[in-house]
């Protein structure tokens, strides 16, 4: 086996070799012979030269190209979970990816992977059956803001992912407060409710309580407080 050796004293004593063979390459060319240049390549899917280098003979051959065309071929099992899955998916060209994925325990990304595979197309989320489907999750997030769930026992509770529940309330206005904030809620509605009925009026229940009017009608309407306007004047 021939080998680079980093000794000086081996280096030069393989001169005359090298000669030699210089001498046999000239006679070699000088007869209309030609010298094929090979990069030295690390596989078929990363052909690159080790450090920039090809065999000697013409430093100014040009890199050979990273060839993209090679594929790994999926197994016979794979593909036929593949195409199963397809099968599923079609059923969810209404619900969207996000639903598909969620209910067949794969990411959205494969999901689209396949789909795109079998020329599965999914409905935008603005078509009329997504969005009926968003508005009837409405009333039960804000019922659940409502009664203090955090957001994972509200996805646990309506079977849909946080991705969903943060699309849904943020675009019908929902805004989800901490378990904190929930607790200081509660105490609110029982004053304004005994504040209520001692006779006073939403204004001066909002002084009272010194909190801004709006937080007040907030909570009246969440907790469906019945709190009449009063006219003034009016008995």
């Amino acid at each position: 086996m021939n080998y680079i050796s980093n000794d000086l004293n081996m280096v030069k004593a393989l001169d005359p070799d090298r000669h030699a063979l210089a001498l046999k390459m000239e006679a070699f060319l000088s007869k209309g012979g030609t010298i094929e240049v090979i990069g030295i390549c690390r596989s078929l899917f990363s052909p690159i030269p080790f450090n920039s280098e090809v065999f000697s003979g013409s430093p100014n051959v040009a890199q050979p190209k990273r060839d993209l065309s090679a594929k790994i071929k999926k197994s016979a099992k794979g593909e036929a979970e593949e195409a199963a899955i397809a099968e599923k998916l079609k059923a969810y060209h209404d619900k969207g990816v996000v639903a598909a994925a969620k209910d067949l325990h794969i990411s959205t990304r494969r999901a689209n992977h396949i789909a795109a595979q079998y020329g599965i197309k999914f409905a935008c989320r603005v078509s009329l059956a997504a969005r009926q489907e968003d508005l009837a999750l409405v009333p039960q997030i804000r019922a659940l803001i409502i009664e203090g769930l955090t957001q994972d026992q509200m996805c646990a509770r309506l079977h849909i992912g946080r991705t969903t529940l943060k699309r849904v309330a943020g675009q019908n206005g929902l805004k989800f407060r901490s378990q904190a904030d929930h607790s200081k809620d509660l105490v609110l509605v029982e004053r304004i409710k005994a504040i209520r009925d001692i006779g006073c009026t939403r204004a001066a229940c909002a002084r009272q309580l010194d909190i801004n009017p709006k937080v007040l009608l907030r909570l009246i309407a969440e907790h469906e407080i019945d709190f009449p306007v009063r006219t003034p004047g009016v008995a």
